[in-house]
């Protein structure tokens, strides 16, 4: 570790090539859990952010560990990958022993199960299904490549905390955002997935209502 820094800035063996297995080794929950109550947007959202970040504060009381470590350079400046030149960060970096450097992948241990929900905002029509918090596929219509790519990498990096300035929740953590692929093309327009990581559920709602005002005429998460 380079004298000074803090450790969320800095831990061996994070290089921009690791990010990749990201998407590949995602685990379906093993779990899953019913909503049968009256819940609002806010409320929705922060019950399917529970198994998540319950099982990240969790894991990271077991050991001495970096704690979403962003994914840096050797000179300390941020690794980014991808048309959109987006960092991202590891859930967890062990600091010591045999496993030090080594990443450890921490999955949502269930997934609410809840009725499908659509609400208007502003113009757009915005559908919730259900989905893990550190595994959400967007999809957004109406919007060009062009202008959906802006508005997902400005949310993104607002929410990703680039200097690393945030200071510890209530849970222990970040308040941070993890991961977002690429935009792809789909039927309709451009879809995305983001590992939510430990951000709140305000961020969530923070993309919507950027696509909403950016004009988008559809947004599904689920």
């Amino acid at each position: 570790m380079a004298p000074g820094w803090p450790a969320r800035k800095h831990a061996r063996g994070l290089t921009p090539q690791s990010r990749g297995r990201l998407a590949a080794s995602r685990k379906p929950p093993l779990t899953s859990n019913v909503s049968r109550h009256p819940m609002t947007v806010s409320e929705l959202l922060a019950a399917v952010r529970k198994p998540y970040v319950e099982a990240l504060a969790r894991m990271s009381a077991t050991a001495a560990m970096h704690l979403e470590p962003a994914y840096r350079q050797a000179d300390g400046s941020l690794a980014v990958e991808g048309p959109l030149n987006l960092p991202c960060r590891a859930d967890i970096i062990f600091k010591e022993g045999p496993s030090a450097g080594q990443s450890i992948r921490v999955d949502s241990e269930s997934q609410l199960k809840f009725e499908p929900i659509s609400f208007a905002l502003g113009t757009a029509s915005v559908a919730l299904s259900p989905f893990v918090w550190d595994w959400a596929p967007v999809e957004v219509c109406g919007l060009s490549q062009e202008a959906t790519s802006s508005v997902l990498k400005s949310w993104f990096l607002e929410w990703f905390d680039t200097e690393d300035q945030n200071d510890p929740t209530e849970e222990g953590l970040y308040g941070v955002v993890h991961f977002m692929s690429e935009p792809e093309p789909t039927v309709e327009g451009w879809s995305v997935t983001v590992d939510l990581g430990s951000s709140p559920e305000r961020a969530l709602e923070d993309l919507l209502f950027r696509m909403s005002d950016a004009g988008a005429s559809q947004i599904r998460v689920g």
